[in-house]
């Protein structure tokens, strides 16, 4: 999170570029042609930006040659008045300031906006000029970082210390955020640590100042740092008593009266009770979550900006009503923040909604698909010809934040299409995808790796095992090409893929059946990870349970796998799992047994796949309950049920039929 970031709008930002300040020319001359100019600027500016919408962004409407030509003769405007006027300081410091704003928003010419801004910072140095001059170094930082990430943070770490030998603590606050934000953009471990750390100081400081609203927003984000940095049992631990500690504040006027802090707080923790795998508990913060929404909404600023009070009084005698740190309405000090519009943040509501109730869409009525599409729809909606009267890189920052949003949703969508075995709607869904993603393409990788990994599941599920062998044995697919820089989530399509692999070739006919061997042992340095991971341990445990011949487990030790893949699908409520745990159970240890407990064992792994609408284990499951039927003397009824899993297995893919009676009769998970 980082205060005055217009290119980053998906996070919470700060603004610091102010406009200048002018007054109306006199219409009687001499004409002061100082504010004339000045006056031009900020029209010519307004004009440029006034023409830009997402919706003509996306239509490539915009005319950018003469955006552009507006833009700069803006600039020219600015220009002018510094090198043929002579103004007064707090007026020269004014139009550097915006000056330099202009060129980091709309150029790339970094040096000139470096040197305008250091010449402003003598400037206000020699006329103690506290705010502006605070403002120009917080600019100055993000300037800097754009062509030396460490230069800068280097000089951000003096402006911090001359602000903590004055305690202005106002701009204390402003520059460690920005601090935190730029540390984040480069995302190494140990810059992950310094974050950490730098979040404890704000608060610190704040606690000990009495800014509650600042120490609840510094403990909301370093929550969602420790969520970022590891996704670890002690990582969510961490985040959920910075959590804690940001609720415990909530019932002060100033912090309740904030609704971003709100919202943010409630995502947060929803995003805990995902990683924890906890559905029953994600449920119910995610209901909490989407309350904060509709209950803030109407507070909620257009362009997501807002302000957070801080006790202080000694920023400087008069700071201005722009700029980082200014008076509020009250007369007290706030910083301002900049986080994304409310719909966007809607739109991500539905992500995460649809993530906490997917283990029951097949049983309450595909609500989790619905979410899903709701947020694609609200994505896609009219929204986008409101106005944004901001420059062209603030829209476009918008738009690619939507956009990634937008393939997030889609991606989750076909997940859960694939769960439910709709492959025909899966495919059509992957291909919508793959056109968002062309459409406008940007540098993802685990994206881009989600849509790999989808179809090779798709390729799976369709019985085209060849091709999908080949997608999962892709390089980026291998647990051994792992790093320490490899992220968690990449770490786990890499172990989905070699678990994919593993099905299909653990057949003995199959030609590459030599490679389970080399593949069982490529998951040993990971089975920390995977014990870590209640899906992933449920799965392997099947997987083991229903080894090959050769290395053909022994009973006592298939029971151990079903019964742990039983017991870590049951408490993450995964359903598809339940039943391809409860079906291997009835082929393995009830075929051939007559009795009460072996029907029911077979009943259930059926029902069980019916509620999950997986036609391919409804289809073995079918078969399951007819065998036992038969065995039990009920001959009529079983051939009903071995019916009725015919007509079923007559439903699947071309390429899966040919399969099903060695998968009903083996058991076979593929």
């Amino acid at each position: 999170m980082k205060p005055s970031q217009s290119k980053q709008n998906a996070q919470v930002t700060s603004s610091t570029r102010p406009s200048i300040p002018t007054t109306s020319a006199s219409p009687l001359p001499p004409v002061d042609y100082q504010l004339l100019l000045l006056s031009l600027a900020e029209d010519y500016l307004a004009a440029a930006h006034g023409q830009g919408s997402l919706k003509a962004l996306v239509d490539r409407e915009i005319n950018m040659r003469h955006y552009y030509k507006l833009v700069a003769t803006g600039l020219s405007c600015l220009e002018v008045v510094l090198k043929r006027f002579k103004l007064q300081p707090q007026m020269e410091a004014n139009v550097r300031l915006r000056y330099a704003s202009v060129l980091y928003d709309e150029t790339k010419n970094m040096r000139e906006a470096e040197q305008t801004l250091s010449e402003g910072i003598k400037l206000c140095d020699r006329y103690r000029l506290l705010d502006l001059k605070y403002n120009m170094e917080y600019l100055l930082a993000q300037v800097l970082f754009e062509g030396s990430p460490r230069a800068s943070l280097k000089f951000l770490d003096g402006v911090i210390k001359t602000a903590e030998a004055y305690k202005h603590n106002a701009w204390i606050y402003g520059l460690r955020f920005l601090k935190v934000s730029l540390l984040l953009k480069l995302s190494s471990h140990q810059d992950i640590l310094s974050a950490l750390t730098h979040i404890r100081s704000i608060s610190g400081i704040a606690e000990q100042s009495g800014d509650k609203a600042i120490l609840a927003l510094a403990s909301t984000v370093e929550a969602l740092v420790h969520l970022r940095g590891s996704t670890s049992a002690e990582s969510i631990e961490q985040a959920q008593r910075a959590l804690a500690m940001a609720r415990s504040l909530q019932l002060d006027a100033r912090v309740a009266s904030i609704p971003q802090v709100v919202v943010l707080t409630n995502i947060v923790d929803l995003a805990c009770s995902l990683q924890q795998c906890d559905p029953s508990q994600a449920v119910n913060k995610m209901q909490a979550m989407h309350a904060s929404l509709e209950r803030q909404s109407d507070l909620w600023h257009p362009d997501g900006m807002f302000l957070v009070p801080v006790h202080s009084q000694d920023s400087s005698k008069n700071p201005g009503g722009h700029g980082l740190v200014r008076r509020s309405s009250q007369g007290s000090l706030a910083i301002t923040f900049h986080w994304t519009p409310w719909e966007d943040i809607y739109a991500l509501g539905f992500l995460l909604s649809s993530i906490a109730t997917a283990h029951k869409n097949t049983s309450d009525g595909l609500k989790s698909e619905q979410m899903l599409k709701e947020g694609i729809r609200r994505l896609d909606g009219n929204n986008e010809n409101v106005p944004v009267l901001k420059p062209i890189s603030s829209i476009t920052s918008r738009h690619m934040w939507r956009q990634n949003l937008k393939r997030y949703l889609q991606t989750h969508l076909v997940f859960a299409l694939c769960t439910r075995t709709a492959w025909k709607a899966a495919q059509e869904g992957l291909q919508e995808l793959q056109d968002t993603a062309a459409s406008f393409p940007q540098d993802l990788e685990l994206l881009d790796l989600l849509i790999q990994y989808l179809d090779g599941v798709i390729k799976q599920g369709i019985g085209h095992l060849d091709n999908a062998l080949s997608i999962f044995q892709r390089p980026h697919f291998s647990v051994t090409s792992v790093t320490a820089t490899t992220t968690p989530a990449h770490l786990e399509l890499a172990i989905l893929s070699t678990f994919n692999s593993i099905l299909i070739i653990r057949d003995p006919s199959h030609p590459s059946h030599h490679l389970l061997p080399p593949l069982f042992s490529s998951l040993e340095p990971h089975l920390p990870h995977i014990k870590n991971s209640k899906p992933l341990t449920s799965a392997y445990n099947l997987i083991l349970a229903t080894s090959p011949n050769s290395t053909l487990p022994t009973i006592p030790k298939t029971k151990q796998y079903i019964h742990t893949a039983l017991s870590a699908a049951k408490s993450i409520a995964n359903n598809q799992l339940l039943c391809i745990a409860l079906s291997l159970m009835s082929a393995k240890f009830f075929r051939g047994v007559v009795g009460e407990q072996s029907e029911k064992s077979a009943r259930a792994s059926e029902t069980m796949a019916r509620k999950g609408m997986d036609a391919l284990w409804r289809s073995v499951g079918a078969g399951i309950v007819g065998d036992t039927m038969e065995l039990a003397g009920r001959g009529e009824e079983a051939e009903k049920m071995r019916d009725l899993g015919r007509e079923i297995a007559r439903g699947l893919p071309e390429g899966v039929v040919q399969w099903e009676d060695t998968a009903r009769e083996d058991v076979d998970m593929r």
